[in-house]
């Protein structure tokens, strides 16, 4: 798997016509700015990662498929056979015909994750959270946890618990395709393979976390 990290300022109106058809439609209906540049940025490092993880991609939009709750993924080429036919070829280096992408954003950044197997990526920014918040998000043993981290450590320690948890349930969210609808106090994130890194952008952190099936 692969990670691609952007600022959602590093990309700009220009080209927008690549982007793929639903984000394009979604963009000519956004009036904010920021929400502009996130729905911008999304699609375009979508573009960049596919490209760099060795799929080439061409010069026209990407054409996308949608599972029953949302899911984006990538539409499987016509003829697995005839790769001058697909819009993607397979890479040398995966023998793959189409890669699985997730994309998330947060305040300033966007990120992709890419993988020749399912995969699902959340972002969040540690900030200050909301008193109501950890009993929507998380089970009665996490939030009981942060409760004791808050407790007993510091505030600042318990939003990074909290954002920990909820990119982790998230991430698992989309992995199986059902986003946010899900009641996140029910998912066990021991199920799955997951991985988060911390990134500092611009005196800000962040938490990244991509989930997995374990049996992948």
């Amino acid at each position: 798997m692969k990670l691609y990290i952007r600022k959602t300022e590093d990309y700009t109106d220009e080209n927008t016509e690549l982007l793929e058809e639903a984000r394009r439609v979604r963009l000519a209906r956004i009036k904010n700015a920021k929400v502009r540049a996130e729905c911008i940025a999304s699609g375009m490092l979508l573009r960049e990662a596919l490209a760099d993880y060795g799929y080439q991609v061409e010069e026209k939009p990407l054409e996308l498929v949608y599972g029953p709750e949302g899911k984006p993924e990538l539409k499987p080429s016509e003829s697995c056979e005839t790769e001058e036919k697909s819009q993607i070829k397979s890479s040398e280096a995966t023998g793959a015909s189409t890669p699985y992408f997730s994309i998330s954003h947060s305040d300033s950044i966007v990120v992709c994750a890419v993988d020749d197997e399912p995969v699902g990526v959340d972002t969040e920014k540690v900030k200050k959270v909301s008193p109501l918040l950890p009993k929507r998000v998380l089970s009665e043993e996490e939030n009981a946890e942060y409760c004791r981290i808050l407790d007993e450590r510091s505030p600042e320690a318990a939003y990074g618990y909290f954002t920990v948890r909820w990119t982790e349930k998230e991430s698992i969210a989309k992995l199986i395709g059902k986003g946010i609808g899900m009641d996140f106090r029910t998912i066990d994130p021991s199920e799955y393979r997951l991985h988060t890194v911390f990134r500092t952008i611009e005196g800000e952190e962040y938490v990244i976390t991509t989930a997995q099936y374990k049996n992948v």
